[in-house]
């Protein structure tokens, strides 16, 4: 039954959200075009081929052509806010046919452009956290949801250059740093250049493209993988969980590792789950990604239905968690409404005990 409701969703989301607004804008512009089976075949299955392909025989080349696939698919979506908004208006006011198209043509393009484009720029969020004298001044950089793969090595270069010149004590990567097979370590050699020690936690898009390889390459390339576990860094106790679809995956794997005493404990997990029991544990700050806030306009309100802290600073309790909107895109390059952001985190002292 679940999988029905689901394959019913996912069908209804395609046709209504991505492929109905192209179908509109073309028989608005050219409604001599017979919408025959080998039209309506181009069009619908088209954008998905590439995927299949990669999905048949993964490589850098099908890689490459199902992340174009997926840029497409939301240059289709992209259509879908201008034509519900004609309809709205065609209703009370009926509009000439091919201007409308043409304006709705023009309109998608311009979104389009802007939402590439937006996607390309790194925003670093400067985020003040309250702790103890022994920790004040610690600059912590945070990266979330870059999806390699998705996304060209190139940008992560980008990335990791911006984070030296941020100069930040320690890295936090909070997941899907890696979404498609295939990513080679060559592809993440970028890594092994950063400048402060990064710590690594697993993401839903690594578990779903092998975890354990992936795991090994970034050890290789110098990046601290935890696992369900802790390190002691100094003042600092790191903690990271695995990502899994149980909201109880925190206060499930959380309460088998010992706090320590007398340090600033950190928590690494990827999507914003299970904050209420890390600030019962003990936890002082909470880093997650998985939200990218949305991403596309406006998925970010259907994002918050399921995670109603979507992005941004929250206190719980004495716990302070930050949801980063991510600093990469799955999916479409594009982000519209959103933005790709580094986190530059401060411990600034405010009294001796915490």
């Amino acid at each position: 039954m679940l999988r029905l409701f689901s394959a019913i969703v996912i069908t209804t989301f395609y046709f209504g959200l991505l492929i109905y607004p192209v179908l509109r804008i073309i028989d608005l512009i050219a409604p001599q075009v017979a919408f025959n089976t080998p039209f309506l075949l181009t069009v619908i299955v088209a954008p998905l081929l590439p995927r299949m392909l990669y999905e048949w025989r993964s490589g850098r080349f099908t890689r490459v052509c199902a992340a174009l696939a997926f840029t497409w698919l939301g240059c289709y979506f992209m259509a879908f806010i201008p034509v519900l908004a004609f309809e709205a208006m065609n209703l009370a006011l009926p509009l000439h046919p091919a201007t409308a198209g043409w304006t709705l043509v023009l309109i998608t393009a311009v979104l389009c452009l802007y939402a590439f484009l937006n996607a390309q720029r790194l925003r670093v969020t400067d985020i003040d956290v309250a702790a103890p004298a022994y920790v004040g001044g610690l600059r912590i950089a945070q990266i979330s949801d870059v999806h390699v793969g998705s996304r060209r090595s190139g940008f992560l270069e980008r990335v990791i250059e911006r984070l030296n010149m941020l100069q930040p004590d320690v890295v936090m990567i909070t997941g899907d740093l890696i979404d498609f097979h295939a990513v080679g370590e060559e592809e993440l050699a970028s890594l092994a250049r950063l400048d402060a020690p990064a710590y690594f936690c697993a993401g839903n898009h690594e578990r779903y493209v092998g975890l354990e390889d992936i795991c090994e390459r970034l050890r290789n390339l110098g990046v601290h993988v935890l696992r369900n576990e802790s390190v002691e860094v100094g003042d600092l106790q790191i903690i990271a969980i695995d990502d899994a679809d149980s909201r109880s995956q925190v206060k499930r794997f959380l309460p088998a590792i010992e706090a320590l005493p007398g340090h600033f404990r950190i928590l690494l997990y990827h999507r914003p789950d299970g904050a209420e029991a890390a600030a019962d544990w003990g936890v002082h700050l909470m880093l997650c990604g998985h939200t990218h806030a949305g991403q596309i306009f406006p998925f970010n309100f259907l994002v918050r239905r399921m995670f109603r802290r979507l992005s941004g600073v929250y206190h719980i309790g004495t716990m302070v968690l930050n949801v980063s909107s991510g600093t990469g895109t799955w999916g479409p390059v594009m982000r519209l409404g959103s933005a790709s952001e580094i986190g530059m985190i401060c411990l600034t002292a405010k009294n001796e005990r915490f």
